[in-house]
């Protein structure tokens, strides 16, 4: 195939890989993008889970101060659970992947997650010393201090939280609604135990609320109450049948029970100190209450997380169904250009090049019944057609050039034939390295006067028979005219030259059968090897000429090489000889030529 065709379908392919890779490249963005939001998401939830450790911690917390030393290994042992799930958790989000956000946040996030740790050891040990104090010995600023540092921890910690959603509102803008639903639960959480630990110290100790203690109480609850209104907006408790569940439950439980509950005791804190019971009981009664809003946050993050997990899973599927459907379309895109290649532009091509072969005068090689396609059949069909018309012609034409260039009686080359491949060989000869032998029979005309020219061309088609066994690919033979004839001596030097004609003079030595008698007519040779690369074509045919007249002159039947002065002689001997009859008069002798007989001889050079 020619190689812009080849260019073009690298360039058609090419153009289709890149326009396929830039229709799968946005699925493989949005992918990716799912991807790093649910691996991101389940950070945030790692971090709210963190947040509820430290807040659920402030539960046993009261407890503990609310009850004498060692008096309750239960509540020591759920507060000594509640620490290590707090610890665990936040050593948990500190070994989270850290590919989920920038690796500037991560460090900002390290130090405040570092600062709540600090803040919460402080903590515990302010609660650990009020629950060593006998009840009677404990001041309600102690206990109150002590609670104020649990919730401390847990503001500290809200940064945290609230970097964590602004990078991923950031990130993509499609998670803020996710995050926060999320973190609204969290709060939730979180603000109705706050609400609870506020009430503690007065209860532990039985005195009356005072008036930080109740104006915390009322500020709580509206932030309660705003978290609770702002939950109702979101379209998750409308489409979702458990949001819906939840939401009702805490309705009827916390914001119904729980709350009217801590009510209750605030109205009994305004009066004075009778509560009717400590905070252990109270505990027992309301953190039930707080279970929906557990449920709800729990809820909240695993349907977060599903749901963009979820998101991933069905971009990888459109990724994965795009990438199929992409493969199955090259594929088919390419058996159908294999198809069009092979079956149109392949052989239309070897149709060209058959056309071409043609006009060279070449034979093409037709593919016919190979090609597929009908109508291509029938262009190939023509140019088959074609193709046999100009064979024929070119038979003919090769019959014509052999006949131009043959002997007809003899069938070897003729003068034309042999000047051509002398003229081209002596191109590249080198001296002493090519020779022209002319020779011619010695009696032939007497066998042309007796037995007529049917014998005489008898005689000249069993001379080519004879030397036609000594043809070698460096030796050329070819007839002149009448019985002259000339051998070309190709890259063999002048001893093999002398050597050829001495096979000559042998072969034609032998005797010929003519109309039953055997008669011997010999023959004479003419040499002429080239000494100087100088020398041209017609300069060694006339040295080989000089050369056959000197052979003839010294007795016939032998051959003479050409040397320098022998073409002076024959000068002076053929103007001698003109001057003088040819022949002595005997019947059936040959007079001594005066000239090479019966050839052009060039002019002297």
């Amino acid at each position: 195939m020619k190689r812009w065709l080849q260019v073009s379908f690298a360039g058609f392919a090419g153009s289709l890989l890149v326009a396929l890779g830039l229709a799968v490249w946005p699925l493989v963005g949005d992918y990716l993008r799912a991807e790093r939001n649910m691996r991101s998401v389940e950070a945030y939830g790692e971090l709210l889970t963190a947040a509820n450790r430290i807040s659920a911690e402030r539960g046993p917390s009261n407890v503990m101060m609310s009850i004498q030393p060692g008096s309750d290994e239960a509540a020591a042992a759920r507060l000594a659970a509640f620490r290590t799930a707090t610890d665990r958790s936040l050593e948990q989000i500190l070994a989270l992947p850290r590919t989920w956000t920038d690796q500037s946040v991560l460090l900002t996030l390290g130090e405040r997650i570092g600062e709540a740790r600090r803040l919460l050891q402080t903590a515990r040990l302010a609660v650990d010393e009020v629950a060593a104090l006998p009840i009677a010995m404990r001041q309600s600023a102690d206990t109150r201090q002590a609670i104020d540092g649990m919730i401390a921890v847990a503001d500290s910690y809200q940064s945290v939280l609230d970097i964590s959603a602004r990078v991923l509102a950031h990130q993509d803008p499609s998670l803020i609604g996710a995050t926060l639903i999320a973190q609204s639960a969290s709060d939730l959480r979180e603000f109705g135990g706050r609400i609870a630990s506020g009430l503690i110290p007065a209860v532990s100790l039985g005195e009356k609320l005072s008036a930080d203690e109740l104006d915390r109480f009322v500020r709580t609850e509206g932030r309660l109450l705003e978290i609770e209104r702002l939950l109702r907006t979101q379209t998750l408790f409308e489409d979702d049948e458990t949001a819906r569940r939840l939401a009702q439950d805490i309705r009827q439980r916390f914001f119904g029970d729980g709350l009217n509950f801590l009510r209750r005791l605030v109205a009994k804190g305004r009066e004075g100190g009778r509560y009717g019971a400590d905070p252990a009981v109270i505990m027992s009664v309301y953190v039930p209450t707080l279970k929906p809003l557990e449920d709800l946050r729990v809820f909240a993050l695993s349907h977060m997380i599903e749901t963009f997990k979820a998101q991933s899973r069905e971009a990888l599927t459109r990724l994965l169904l795009t990438l199929v459907c992409s493969a199955l379309f090259l594929a088919l895109a390419f058996r159908f250009l294999y198809s069009v290649r092979t079956t149109i532009l392949i052989p239309l091509m070897a149709a060209r090049d058959m056309v071409v072969s043609l006009a060279d005068n070449r034979p093409a090689r037709s593919l016919g019944s190979q090609v597929p396609i009908n109508e291509l059949r029938t262009l190939f069909s023509a140019i088959a057609v074609l193709a046999q018309q100009t064979s024929e012609r070119r038979r003919l034409l090769e019959q014509f050039r052999a006949q131009a260039e043959t002997d007809r009686l003899t069938g070897l080359a003729n003068r034309r034939r042999f000047e051509a491949l002398a003229t081209q060989a002596m191109k590249s000869a080198r001296a002493g390295q090519m020779g022209l032998l002319y020779f011619d029979l010695d009696l032939f005309k007497r066998v042309n006067d007796t037995f007529g020219h049917h014998a005489g061309d008898e005689v000249l088609v069993e001379v080519a028979r004879r030397l036609e066994a000594l043809v070698a690919g460096q030796i050329v033979l070819a007839r002149l005219g009448g019985d002259e004839f000339a051998v070309l001596c190709i890259d063999l030097d002048e001893a093999v030259q002398r050597t050829v004609a001495e096979a000559i003079l042998a072969v034609l030595s032998e005797p010929f059968e003519i109309e039953g008698r055997r008669l011997r007519i010999g023959s004479s040779i003419g040499i002429a090897v080239l000494r100087d690369e100088g020398v041209t074509f017609e300069t060694l045919c006339r040295q080989a000429d000089i050369a056959l007249y000197q052979a003839k002159a010294t007795g016939r039947n032998r051959f003479c090489v050409y040397a320098d002065g022998m073409e002076a002689a024959f000068q002076e001997r053929n103007a001698a000889e003109r001057d003088n009859l040819p022949g002595d008069g005997r019947a059936g002798a040959e007079p001594a030529p005066s000239t090479p007989s019966r050839r052009r001889l060039p002019p002297a050079a």
